[in-house]
């Protein structure tokens, strides 16, 4: 492999991996809060896409798509935070079993619905006009949207850290995190938190939703690949490390991109391989092991 198709996979991978760290933070920081593997999260990726493309249809702008459809994400999740989960918790707080369902009730709640709406039909997602053509970077030539996507995927996952490890919000965060007891009677009000980081992680997702919508294509299906990686990524990281998740991803992006280029036949097998060596290395993943679950 020559060194422009080194420079190449490491582009496509870097693009495929910061788009993974915004859906794998978002079902991190809510399973390090709750305790709680998101199973609805595909579907809200998937509706973060479909907000995006009814934006961009009815409005023509897929700048404004990309700033519509996290919020509008985000307070779906909100109300499925506090309209669903909570009570269930509230009701069962030793079960971790019946939150679960409830996230893969959701989930296929969510596709069903969204068969209904926008049919079962492959639709596309356009890109904006000015991103259409391609880069010259050096001596290698690499999509212009491929080059946007990794640009502002990186963005939103740096505000993103930015926020969790640099602000009191991402401190309150963190505690809850670690213990939500002790962060209660120090005055955080761990529930509002919760609502907040469930509400974050939606918004992430369908802001990757979108950029990655019009790299491939929309179906009510199209969540369920992407939140495996997702979920790959952050066993690898270790589950409840918000570090875990963002280096998890970003080595699975690379593992993905380098595999297709050499081993085609053996990708997806060769992600579940680094998968299964991390975890004979170490059980709890690259940088588990300190989570409160």
């Amino acid at each position: 492999m020559s060194i422009d198709a080194i420079l190449t996979q490491l582009l496509m991978g870097l693009t495929v991996g910061v788009n993974l760290v915004l859906v794998a933070t978002g079902l991190t920081l809510v399973f390090g809060m709750m305790g709680v593997i998101n199973f609805a999260h595909s579907a809200l990726f998937m509706l973060g896409a479909y907000a995006g493309l009814v934006v961009s249809t009815r409005l023509g702008s897929f700048w404004l798509a990309l700033l519509v459809a996290p919020i509008a994400l985000g307070l779906v999740g909100a109300a499925i935070e506090r309209g669903l989960l909570r009570p269930l918790r509230v009701r069962f707080p030793d079960s971790h079993l019946l939150p679960l369902l409830l996230t893969f009730g959701l989930g296929l709640f969510f596709e069903g619905a969204a068969k209904v709406v926008w049919g079962a039909d492959i639709v596309s997602l356009d890109k904006p006009a000015a991103l259409a053509g391609a880069v010259t970077l050096g001596r290698i030539t690499f999509p212009a949207y491929w080059l946007f996507a990794l640009v502002a995927a990186a963005v939103l996952a740096v505000l993103v850290w930015l926020v969790v490890e640099r602000t009191p919000l991402g401190l309150s965060i963190r505690a809850a995190t670690q213990d939500p007891t002790m962060a209660a009677v120090l005055g955080v009000n761990v529930r509002r938190l919760t609502t907040i980081v469930f509400a974050l992680g939606s918004g992430l997702a369908a802001a990757a939703g979108v950029i990655l919508g019009t790299m491939t294509s929309l179906s009510p299906q199209m969540g369920g690949g992407i939140v495996l990686d997702a979920f790959i990524a952050i066993v690898i990281g270790g589950l409840g490390s918000f570090t875990g998740a963002i280096v998890g991803s970003l080595l699975l992006g690379q593992v993905q991109s380098f595999g297709v280029a050499l081993f085609p036949a053996f990708h997806t097998p060769l992600v579940f391989l680094v998968m299964a060596v991390v975890l004979v290395l170490r059980p709890s993943g690259l940088f588990g092991g300190g989570a409160r679950r």
